[in-house]
């Protein structure tokens, strides 16, 4: 091909790549380094008339805006319309709340007032964009344009899906779905299965019903039906193929687990991608906070950290009488547990809960909270509306008060300020995305903690009460000298003079934060980020960090030195190796030699699919519960550890005990059933091992027999 006919077949290519997304090289994988803005679509900004009264769909639209279970006319080209205004606040990503076809059917509430899909969880097609937030074709141009106006800026897009459900069973359309255009099926005609049909969910400390029974009278997907299994697969990477970088799993305590974790796999074996389960959580006491950390330590993804936004409205919001130790409390027990606390995903409101300020209408407080999210271990989100201080407080400002029409765009706003600044804070540190956390002193009205990446240093001090200063004597891990407040006295913060190593005299003013920070000169390569966790081999991982030098060095896992893809001094990419030893050390070594600190990587022996081991005639004992371990990663190793075995197994309506277990495909997997007690202690196990060949494709189920 000669030179000039290249060039053409560059530029004719280059939209395409623009509109897919393969002409950003975002490293997706990795979000601790983001800032992300929440928009729910519908209710941000009207980019487009048009698409305000499809005809398709008509009579859902309410241009009063007094109607809140209506379509207001909030749309794709709206957002896109405002990036200026989303980067400008310092945000880095988009999370924007689901954008497929929703379904079409007009639905009255009991006072006869139109009660519309605008918030998209209900799903009519997967595959399509809803005609109300992009064209009446449902087609993907409006998404592809946004997401390349924010790849061209350098930003992120975070998608929304909700795979446990579709629409309501009990009337509109009646949990309807189609493929692309093509009609399916739904609750009422399943001749299929391609539905769960089992009461609401009454008991939420129950798997079986958590995962099977139903939610809002919604459709409830059958993802262990193979060809329910494929299409919602096929719908997430259509996303995927059209640039998105990450994606939000709506309601993932709901949906199958094991198969939401095959799924989580599927995505990276894709692209560089980044993965968060919504699993709501009031708080670490809870009985099935334990599955939840399981389920994203094994799937190799990311959370949103419920406990601590919990912990953070409670200390700050409502009376504001809350102590900071509960704040401590869930950090500490947090990091205890995930494999990676500081990927887990921090916000202080969001769409399902009142705005912060409906809590307590201070905006003083509503600062502390947002310092303490930019400042805490985790990625932030930012809800919409929060930095204009939005809220509407009626019936106590929960849903659908929660999403209200954002009718301001200040940039000039002392909140759209103060973001833009603890934005700026955060991107000037490394510490704050990778560093650990180190509290140095806690009590009711004063929190003060370290983020320590390395020689890149913060300290944050933390004064609530706000009518006096709290003076404080404490060791900082702070050089000698002047340390000005990085946030430049915004939320009353002082300067710091410290003058040796050994306990500083702290005067905290009234309802104030200081933010003190040295940044190190990087000259000791140390990884900060490995992503995903949890991989097979041929999948792309990237490792996040510093001070690895312009010059391409080595990589090593374990005792075995890896291809790199690409290095620079901040990042370094790779193709996973085939390797079945679960999880292995990760280090970094530089041109000159130098090596990093470790991390870890845990590998699966092949690409995830889902199997639904079943096991018939077990009777357990109050308390007792059944688990399966095994010779492969999922199946824990052989691990007869409660975290690390399959299970506990779900006792269904038929009686029997069952779960889904992503398995490696195309592998001999030797496993055993044993009993754990309540304390997760083995009181019974089999004699002999079961073999079984896992399939190279497909949803399958396999039966295990009881072998003493």
């Amino acid at each position: 091909m000669s030179i000039s006919k290249f060039k053409t077949l560059v530029c004719l290519l280059l939209p395409i790549a623009l509109l897919s997304g393969l002409a950003y090289p975002a490293k997706a994988a990795d979000f601790k380094k983001e800032v992300v803005y929440q928009i729910f679509t519908d209710r941000f900004f009207n980019g487009s008339a048009t698409n305000d009264d499809p005809t398709k769909s008509p009579g859902m639209f309410d241009s009063s805006k007094t109607n809140w279970g209506a379509y207001w006319g909030g749309d794709l080209q709206g957002i896109r319309q405002k990036l200026d205004y989303i980067q400008g606040i310092g945000a880095t990503a988009v999370w924007i709340s689901p954008v497929i076809d929703n379904i079409n059917k007009v639905v009255l509430d009991g006072k006869g007032k139109v009660q519309a899909p605008y918030h998209g969880y209900h799903a009519r097609d997967f595959k399509r964009i809803e005609e109300h937030f992009g064209d009446a074709e449902n087609s993907w141009k409006e998404f592809d344009l946004l997401v390349e106006e924010a790849h061209k800026r350098g930003m992120k897009v975070v998608i929304d899906l909700p795979l446990n459900h579709t629409s309501e069973y009990n009337h509109g359309e009646f949990g309807a779905f189609w493929d692309d255009g093509h009609y399916k099926g739904d609750t009422e005609n399943d001749r299929s299965k391609y539905f769960n049909h089992l009461p609401l969910v009454s008991d939420y400390n129950n798997r079986y019903q958590l995962q099977y029974y139903t939610i809002f009278y919604l459709g409830d997907l059958n993802q262990e039906n193979e060809f329910v299994d494929r299409y919602l697969k096929a719908a997430a990477e259509r996303f995927l193929e059209h640039g998105a970088d990450a994606t939000r799993l709506d309601a993932a305590k709901h949906a199958n687990w094991g198969w939401q974790q095959s799924l989580t796999n599927d995505l990276y074996n894709k692209k560089h991608h980044f993965v968060v389960a919504e699993w709501w959580l009031n708080d670490t006491a809870e009985p099935l906070f334990k599955d939840a950390v399981k389920f994203v330590n094994k799937g190799g993804m990311s959370m949103m950290d419920f406990p601590l936004a919990n912990a953070i409205r409670s200390v700050l919001g409502a009376k504001a009488t809350g102590d900071f130790k509960v704040i401590d409390k869930i950090i500490e027990e947090e990091y205890s547990v995930f494999n990676d606390a500081n990927g887990l995903v921090t916000f202080i409101d969001n769409h399902d809960m009142p705005r912060f300020l409906s809590l307590n209408d201070n905006k003083e407080n509503l600062h502390l909270a947002l310092a303490l999210l930019f400042t805490l271990r985790g990625t932030p989100i930012v809800y919409y509306g929060t930095e204009q201080y939005l809220h509407n407080d009626t019936n106590g400002g929960g849903d659908p008060h929660t999403r209200a029409w954002m009718t301001s765009f200040d940039e000039k706003a002392p909140g759209y300020q103060l973001v833009k600044k603890l934005a700026s804070v955060r991107k000037s540190n490394d510490a704050f995305a990778y560093g650990q956390q180190k509290t140095i002193h806690v009590s009711s009205d004063c929190y003060v903690y370290q983020r320590k990446f390395g020689d890149n240093v913060a300290v944050v001090a933390i004064n609530k009460d706000q009518s006096k200063a709290a003076h404080l004597k404490v060791a900082l891990p702070l050089k000698p000298g002047e340390h000005k407040d990085a946030l430049s006295a915004v939320l009353r913060g002082t300067d710091l003079n410290v003058t040796s190593s050994a306990e500083v005299e702290l005067t905290l003013p009234p309802g104030s934060t200081s933010v003190w920070c040295e940044k190190g000169d990087n000259s000791q390569p140390i990884i900060g980020s490995v992503a995903p966790q949890v991989i097979n081999g041929g999948a792309p991982v990237t490792i996040s960090g510093a001070g690895f030098g312009k010059d391409r060095g080595q990589l090593q896992i374990g005792k075995e030195k890896v291809d790199i893809s690409s290095w620079t001094d901040n990042t370094v990419e790779f193709i996973a190796p085939h390797l079945s030893r679960g999880s292995e050390k990760v280090t970094v070594i530089t041109s000159g030699g130098k090596e990093s600190n470790q991390s870890s990587l845990a590998f699966v022996e092949g690409k995830l699919i889902p199997i639904r081991l079943t096991v018939r005639n077990v009777k357990l004992k109050d308390g007792e519960q059944l688990f399966i371990s095994g010779d492969v990663f999922m199946l824990g190793n052989n691990s007869k550890d409660w975290s690390s075995a399959a299970g506990p197994m779900l006792f269904s309506e038929d009686q029997d005990y069952i779960l889904v277990v992503p398995m490696p495909a195309g592998k001999s997997v030797n496993m055993k059933l044993m009993v754990l007690d309540k304390n997760g202690n083995v009181v019974h196990e089999e004699s002999n091992s079961h073999i079984y060949k896992v399939p190279q494709l497909g949803v399958w189920n396999h039966e295990i027999f009881w072998q003493d």
